[in-house]
Parts: C-alpha cells; sequence; structure tokens
C-alpha cells in the first residue's frame, strides 16, 4: 500500500465522518442551527481538516445531496423507460431518514435544506425533459414543465412527511405524485412559446 492511497483513504474517512456528523446533528436540530464546531466535535475530527474538506457547512451539505444525487441518477438509469424513475428511491430515502427530513421540513427556519433538494431535483427533472425533447418543446416549455413537476413533488413530500399522508409507503405516494403530475406535465410541455 502506497502512502497516497493510504493518504486517499484518510481522506475519505474523514469525509465519511463529516458527512455522518451532519446527518445525525441534522435529526437532533436540523441545519440551521448547527455550527462548523458542532460538526468536527460529533464527527472527532481537527478543524484544520474540516476545512481541507469543506469551506462551510454548506458545503458540506451540499455534498451530502450531492451524494444523493448520484444515487438518484443511478437508480434512474436503472429504469430509463420509466418516468422519473428517481421519484421512488428518493420516497423510499426519506422513510429510511424520516427523523432528519422531519426535523427539516417542519420547521419553516430551515430553508437550507429545502433549497438543496428543490435545487437537485430541478437539475434531475430537466435532465430528464431535456432528454425527451419534442421539436415542438421550446426552452420555455421545459422550463414550464420542470417548475411544474418539481412544485408538485414538493408539495406531496410536504404533505407526506408532515403525517397528512398517514401511513402511505413510498410507492404508494410517488403513484400520487406520478397521478398529479402526469397531466400537468403533458399541459406544459405542450405550450409553445
Amino acid at each position: 500500500m502506497t502512502v497516497e492511497t493510504t493518504l486517499d483513504r484518510r481522506a475519505a474517512r474523514s469525509r465519511d465522518l463529516l458527512l455522518d456528523a451532519l446527518r445525525e446533528l441534522m435529526c437532533e436540530r436540523g441545519f440551521e442551527r448547527l455550527t462548523t464546531q458542532n460538526i468536527i466535535d460529533r464527527a472527532g475530527v481537527g478543524r484544520a481538516t474540516f476545512y481541507a474538506h469543506f469551506d462551510n457547512k454548506e458545503e458540506l451539505l451540499a455534498a451530502s445531496v450531492g451524494r444523493l444525487r448520484t444515487w438518484l441518477e443511478a437508480m434512474r438509469e436503472r429504469y430509463p423507460a420509466q418516468p422519473f424513475a428517481f421519484m421512488l428511491p428518493f420516497f423510499d430515502h426519506l422513510t429510511s431518514h424520516r427523523a432528519l427530513y422531519r426535523t427539516t421540513f417542519e420547521r419553516e427556519s430551515e430553508v437550507s435544506v429545502e433549497r438543496l433538494i428543490r435545487a437537485m431535483m430541478r437539475e434531475l427533472v430537466r435532465a430528464e425533459l431535456l432528454a425527451q425533447r419534442t421539436a415542438r418543446q421550446d426552452d420555455a416549455a421545459i422550463e414550464l414543465a420542470t417548475q411544474f413537476v418539481v412544485s408538485t413533488f414538493w408539495s406531496v413530500t410536504v404533505w407526506w412527511m408532515s403525517g397528512a399522508g398517514g401511513q402511505r409507503s413510498p410507492a404508494e405516494v410517488n403513484a400520487i405524485f406520478l397521478r398529479l403530475a402526469q397531466p400537468g406535465l403533458e399541459l406544459a410541455l405542450s405550450t409553445t412559446a
């Protein structure tokens, strides 16, 4: 084993410790009330180690969402013919991380997580719509459809995570999302400038 391999493993382990600490603390406190020092203390790393990987806690959160996005893209690739194939895995993810998301969704002051999740979903939805674009669909139609789908997704997600959706499974919530989104999506995509 080379020195470089050892350093790479050590760096990866430090990043994982920081990401795990972030997730644990977000379950307890949400994101906005966390400090970088809270994360460093929970991860058991030094301040220099934190700053070797991230400039601030927002960048750490973005890395966490980036890891989620990579996983969702892989899930989409498994079922390329299924519309929004990344949504059901996301709803499954919400179920397995319910404490974290309930803490962040239920507090109006928790805007950073919402902002990053919505941005990630806009990028995933836009990429899918662009891949299926027809000659009739201009940029405005794609953007309108993207905004509509993400807004519908967010409304369904908040409804479900708040408990108003009862004990519905991720598959049931995904089916509800698709039933709500499909007619509006078709209308938005048929809109021309």
